[in-house]
């Protein structure tokens, strides 16, 4: 995948200093503060609305076998 380096990925404030920080940067250039990943809930957010769906589709599914 190429990265654009001229691409503006706007802002975020730093909990540690409240100072404006880089949106795609995972470390605040001011005090350090290190940004926490976003993997697991992403990675794990296709089973979750899977299982939801599946929940709410099986009294569907289980009273039209009934007939």
């Amino acid at each position: 995948m190429k990265i654009d380096a001229q691409h503006d990925f706007g802002t975020r404030e730093c909990p540690g200093c409240a100072c404006e920080v880089p949106a795609n940067s995972n470390r605040c250039p001011i005090c350090g503060y290190a940004f926490p990943a976003r993997a697991g809930l992403q990675r794990g957010l296709p089973w979750i609305v899977a299982g939801l769906l599946a929940l709410l589709l099986l009294p569907l599914l289980l009273s039209l076998a009934a007939r």
